[in-house]
């Protein structure tokens, strides 16, 4: 055990404040207290996580491979490929960022510099041609998306850890979290309708006249390209890091030892587990949807299904918002586990009732099972951010030293890596289960059966491990506030 390790283990547990229990979170103290400016800046800068992260998935089938013609086998190995070059950046950018020692501090340089550059590159990903041979647009799309979430994570990991250093209070964190989840489904809401955008008329093939959605995202592009460019950027001049004087103070320390160290926090070790397990088990199936809207229930209708993607979207986005304020206060009154826990099982019943919602003879039924998905979704996304900064804060007690890019960039890893991996499979599932592209909805019954019913159970398998997993969870409120008075009597504060 390090100097550092011993001295912060061998700090005695402080009571908490009378009336504190994991139910009942001490008062947020004024000088820990962030602006609704802040707030807003940083969520609306989250803004791009959507636009470079989620949507290039949402878009994956309509775009590649109904738009260029690619086999969704070949696009859950792109995306595959995509994870296993986040396994070298994602924790190298955080190791970069938390030993990056400048007159502007950690982070502001890096997002400055890796949100303009992933707002310029995100236009290119688009350019691929239906014409070439099934290798060029593999090679392309490889190629450019290398490029781009290199971009991407030089912004991504430095942002994410700018939510930590807002406020050290767990419950202040919670409400930052909340607003960044409000910008979100915000950006949500205008990728549900993207698809069909690029089916507007005035993105018609000049030459037949047909719907080219592949030439409507290539406008479209520009304009999110930019989005993301003025968006991201916010926080690079806004937002100042905490604590500068220790900081500059901290050591910096080896890329190696700081990653195997950051596995042997065993609050973080749960969280982590149980984001890889639940976004491999509802990511093996989440891409089933358009297949099963688009070919199942609506007979190969694409732009039936476009619309039917944006009006599910923005109603499911806009619930998702409804929800913020429960989620918020149930984070509040009952703990942060407690919420992730109900939101988990929250989208396993929508995933058990997609078995009676997905029918051609009541294509619209298909609202039902992605309404219900979103609340669970943003009760999830809500508290995790929280609860990685909760962690953050019982590894400084731990081990003397904050290292927030560190453990945002492993987890997003983690979790970025499961759900490609799982992508990948997702889409071996979809031919395994009988599916062939090039017969659009002339499948065989026994194909959507099979689609169904993988879709319907299969997340079951990996969710309800997670869950007993997640019950050990051990930072409540208590143990947060008892972190925090140990942490400001180490630096004197108290």
């Amino acid at each position: 055990m390090s100097r550092l390790e011993s001295t912060s283990a061998s700090l005695p547990p402080t009571p908490p404040p009378t009336g504190v229990t994991d139910t009942n979170p001490a008062p947020v103290r004024p000088g820990d207290r962030v602006s609704v400016w802040l707030k807003s800046a940083y969520g609306a800068a989250g803004m791009t996580n959507y636009f470079g992260g989620q949507l290039i998935k949402v878009l994956s089938a309509s775009i590649f491979v109904a738009g260029m013609g690619m086999s969704p086998a070949h696009i859950g190995w792109v995306f595959l490929i995509f994870r296993l070059w986040d396994a070298v950046t994602d924790p190298l950018m955080g190791w970069i960022s938390d030993n990056t020692r400048s007159r502007l501090g950690r982070r502001r340089p890096y997002v400055l510099v890796g949100g303009l550059l992933t707002g310029a590159i995100f236009p290119l990903l688009w350019l691929g041609q239906p014409e070439w041979s099934d290798g060029l647009k593999f090679g392309y799309l490889v190629g450019i998306g290398l490029l781009f979430y290199i971009a991407f994570t030089i912004w991504a990991m430095p942002f994410q850890s700018m939510l930590t250093e807002m406020s050290p209070d767990s419950t202040e964190r919670t409400s930052i979290s909340a607003y960044a989840s409000f910008f979100g489904k915000v950006a949500g809401i205008t990728g549900t309708w993207i698809w069909a955008l690029t089916q507007l008329p005035i993105f018609n093939d000049p030459v037949t006249g047909e719907t080219d959605s592949l030439r409507g995202m290539r406008f479209v592009g520009v304009v999110i390209g930019l989005v993301i460019m003025m968006l991201s950027v916010l926080p690079a001049f806004l937002i100042k890091e905490r604590n500068p004087d220790f900081i500059r103070a901290q050591a910096k320390v080896p890329f190696w030892p700081t990653f195997k160290r950051t596995f042997t926090n065993i609050p973080f070790r749960i969280l982590a587990i149980f984001a890889l397990v639940f976004s491999f088990g509802i990511n093996l199936v989440q891409g089933q949807m358009f297949y099963l809207r688009t070919y199942y229930a609506l007979g190969g209708d694409t732009v039936k299904s476009a619309t039917l993607t944006g009006v599910e979207g923005s109603i499911a986005m806009v619930l998702g918002i409804a929800c913020i304020p429960f989620f918020q206060w149930l984070c509040n009154r009952y703990g942060k586990k407690e919420t992730l826990m109900l939101s988990t099982f929250i989208i396993l019943f929508a995933t058990w009732i997609s078995w009676f919602t997905y029918t051609p003879q009541y294509p619209w039924l298909a609202l039902v099972t992605g309404l219900l998905l979103m609340p669970g979704y943003t009760g999830m996304w809500l508290v995790i951010p929280s609860m990685i900064a909760d962690v953050i804060d019982d590894e400084e007690l731990r081990s003397g030293d904050r290292r927030e890019g560190g453990f945002n960039s492993i987890f997003a890893w983690m979790s970025k890596a499961s759900t490609s991996l799982a992508f990948g499979l997702a889409g071996m599932i979809v031919v395994w289960c009988g599916f062939e592209i090039a017969q659009k909805a002339n499948q065989t019954p026994e194909a959507f059966h099979n689609m169904r019913l993988s879709f319907a159970l299969l997340p079951t398998l990996f969710l309800v491990p997670a869950l007993f997993l997640l019950a050990r969870y051990p930072l409540g409120y208590v143990r947060m506030n008892e972190i925090r008075v140990a942490l400001e009597a180490r630096r004197g504060r108290l």
